[in-house]
């Protein structure tokens, strides 16, 4: 996190870039952005239920069945679905970079004292989520797409990047001056409360940070390589805190903290770090969102599920919580054993 405070003081995109998001019209406030009436009525009659950002935007399935099992009207129950290990790593993920980030400033100029104090925020960090590392473990055997050892080499990952994150911290403390992004600006998983009869956004929702005063939402993402459509998790928080606050509360700039949980080679595990993807939420990110919502409320408004996906375009089906569900349907996939 400290690092999205360097790299965005050192960037400045809502200068250099600001001719950008001067020229946005799709608000979350303006009606243009809002549901259909065919929509709105049947979230008014609880025929369907409003979707979360990440039910929209993590688009996984070719087809949506995925979704469709989630959140359709013929959904199934939480016994339907298995647990994966991107999943499990990527909540471990999360929680370990908002500890670092919320953890005691340090004051030293020297690496063994930087590193001592990575070293006890891992520990201690270890010790308190035992029971979730433990099953995180159990997964490698059971989840395709991991291997023994995947999880004592993403936790190598989180000690070397909550090392990285306090030198960034300190360096910070060296350079910061007013005017410039600071940590205090920065609210960690703030409620949101959209309208979702207008916008199709649920209540509640969370933005792992948000920083209104420098007009950016931002999002923690894990996996093995940045997706494009992460972009567009940042993009539906944006339309769902304009929805809330109104005109004069806009939201410009995306940013998604990506972090490497292992790489795709069974030959070498490299020390990987996070990396910082900071961009305008333009009108054409804002209208490639409000297409998939749309496209979602439908998806889940039929009583059947979508079909499989095409056979070229099931490489996530053996990641899926729902896969079993699908093979028992018929899906077939190579060593899907």
């Amino acid at each position: 996190m400290f690092q999205v405070i360097a790299m965005w003081n050192l960037s400045r995109p809502h200068e250099e870039m600001k001719n950008i998001v001067e020229k946005v019209e799709l608000r979350g406030y303006n009606p243009e952005t809002f549901l259909t009436g065919e929509f709105t009525n049947k979230i008014a009659n609880k025929e369907i239920k409003p979707l979360s950002v990440s039910n929209i935007a993590d688009k996984y399935c070719p087809t949506r069945r995925d979704l469709y099992f989630y959140k359709g009207i013929n959904r199934l129950s939480r016994r339907g679905q298995q647990k994966t290990w991107g999943i499990e790593a990527g909540n471990v993920v999360e929680d370990y970079i908002k500890r670092v980030f919320k953890s005691k400033n340090i004051k030293t100029n020297a690496y063994e004292s930087l590193i001592k104090r990575g070293n006890n925020i891992y520990e201690e960090f270890v010790e308190e989520k035992r029971s979730s590392l433990k099953r995180l473990k159990s997964l490698e055997q059971s989840s395709l797409g991991a291997k023994e050892g995947d999880t004592d080499w993403l936790l190598t990952l989180l000690n070397n990047n909550g090392r990285a994150e306090l030198s960034i911290r300190i360096l910070h403390s060296l350079l910061k001056e007013n005017g410039f992004l600071d940590s205090d600006h920065i609210k960690i998983t703030e409620q949101l409360h959209p309208n979702p009869r207008q916008i199709g956004i649920s209540l509640g929702i969370k933005p792992d940070f948000i920083v209104p005063e420098f007009a950016i939402v931002g999002d923690i993402k894990s996996g093995v390589e940045f997706k494009d459509h992460f972009q567009l998790t940042c993009t539906g928080y944006a339309l769902a805190y304009e929805n809330e606050k109104g005109k004069g509360n806009d939201i410009n700039w995306g940013i998604i903290y990506f972090f490497p949980t292992r790489n795709p080679s069974w030959y070498v595990r490299p020390l990987t770090f996070a990396q910082i993807y900071i961009f305008p939420i333009d009108d054409y990110l804002r209208q490639w969102f409000l297409d998939i919502r749309d496209e979602a409320y439908s998806i889940i408004s039929q009583k059947e599920p979508p079909d499989f996906p095409p056979e070229d375009q099931r490489e996530n089906c053996k990641y899926c919580k729902f896969k079993n569900h699908c093979i028992n349907e018929g899906l077939e996939l190579e060593n899907s054993e």
